[in-house]
């Protein structure tokens, strides 16, 4: 007889609570398990409902105190670890996998590094990294926390490999491109020395990322083997980047500015082959700041103007080059599915250790369903699932609270019910 959704929804839920904490214990070895059992149960309410500590505290029972002081009591060394660091050792075995595909495949996947920071809006200014920051979606100035990740891209498939809170104050501060280019050195050292071909992926990012910096990281760097006598070209990835009209560029001897051209070129744009109907044209162009690049001038679909990305590394195709940026908006759906879906800003805890469990708690619980979801969609009834529908439609159909009783049975009162909640 056929499993019913539910069933097999509450079956994946209890082998991934399983799965996971075995997953994220050698990350946390010095944490003493009543700390390491909080922390996940914490990182996997929200399929109860709840979005921040006190909620848990309050449809749960646990203790106030002894809560709020575990959770205070992982260091920010623990959480750096976490979120520059051990990320990817969640991601490197699925890429190693991927990797191993057909060329068609790999298109297919992306294999993209996406970069972009999004603005968690605070309103108490005593809270960790509290800054006013331009906000995109407020299309304004807001207190907040500004946050930078680097993601992966394999599919539909969003892994973050290093996230990072960006700060204003304090020594050694770096700008956003600062920031990315060590990303990238350390996206480079980890996947070379996991044997991948860093060579095999893109990275992307809007126009506020690219810099001297980043072009000469996607620069391939040529070695001469003095004891062969050979030069070999070192792996590195191709970049993609989106341009600013007062960059200025040097095409066939003529310097002006990037807005310029797009006016120049406008008339040159015809549809190429791969490139969906997207009129585009291509050319290489000088920089005094990036080196030699190629430029594509195309008009993204539903638009009218013109519109170029800068392609720094190897000399890609046009349809190469906008096949893969169009998988950059997933960073943009990495964000949302955590400041809507798992409500990033809801976690308001103070100081910079705090900052860094309101972040590191909800990568937690963002890694846990998107474990679930890949697992889930092996079963014909939820091949289709997503993200939203496992955390806000699932649980309306399955008793959660009794699983995470099952689970957490040393840390949740057995008899807690409303008249508690509400005493």
């Amino acid at each position: 007889m056929m499993e019913h959704a539910e069933e097999q929804y509450i079956d994946e839920l209890s082998k991934s609570m399983e799965q996971f904490g075995q997953l994220l214990k050698p990350y946390f070895r010095k944490m003493d398990h009543e700390s390491m059992e909080t922390l996940l149960l914490i990182s996997m309410a929200i399929f109860l409902g709840a979005s921040n500590i006190y909620q848990v505290i309050q449809l749960l029972g646990l203790p106030k105190t002894m809560t709020y002081n575990r959770i205070k009591g992982v260091s920010i060394y623990y959480w750096r670890q976490l979120l520059q660091h051990r990320l990817y050792e969640i991601a490197l075995p699925l890429l190693k996998e991927r990797i191993l595909k057909s060329d068609a495949t790999q298109s297919r996947d992306g294999l993209i590094l996406a970069v972009d920071d999004t603005v968690i809006a605070r309103i108490a200014t005593k809270l960790g990294y509290v800054w006013k920051w331009w906000s995109g979606q407020l299309k304004r100035v807001t207190n907040g926390q500004n946050v930078i990740a680097l993601i992966l891209v394999i599919g539909d498939i969003i892994l973050p490999l290093d996230v990072r809170i960006v700060s204003k104050q304090g020594p050694g501060l770096q700008s956003k491109p600062g920031i990315y280019a060590e990303m990238l050195e350390v996206a480079k050292d980890r996947l070379s020395k996991a044997g991948i071909d860093v060579s095999a992926l893109k990275t992307t990012g809007d126009a506020a990322y690219l810099s001297e910096k980043i072009a000469k990281i996607c620069q391939p760097e040529q070695n001469v083997d003095t004891t062969k006598d050979e030069t070999k070209v070192q792996s590195t990835f191709t970049g993609i980047f989106g341009g600013k009209d007062n960059y200025v560029f040097t095409i066939d001897g003529v310097r002006q500015s990037a807005g310029q051209w797009r006016k120049d070129f406008k008339e040159e744009l015809e549809e190429g082959w791969g490139t969906d109907g997207q009129p585009v044209y291509r050319t290489q162009a000088d920089s005094d700041t990036f080196g030699t690049v190629i430029l594509i001038f195309y008009i993204p679909k539903g638009k009218r103007a013109v519109s170029y990305l800068v392609v720094v590394g190897r000399p890609l195709r046009s349809c190469e080059v906008l096949h893969a940026f169009s998988f950059h908006h997933r960073i943009e759906e990495f964000w949302k599915l955590l400041k809507g879906t798992l409500q990033l800003g809801s976690m308001k805890l103070q100081e910079r250790h705090g900052a860094h469990a309101c972040v590191g708690i909800k990568i937690i619980g963002y890694l846990f369903v998107n474990m679930m979801k890949q697992n889930l969609r092996k079963l014909r009834a939820f091949r289709k699932v997503t993200i939203n529908q496992l955390v806000e439609l699932c649980p309306k159909f399955v008793d959660i609270n009794s699983i995470f009783k099952e689970h957490f049975h040393n840390m949740i009162p057995a008899n807690y019910n409303l008249n508690n909640a509400l005493g």
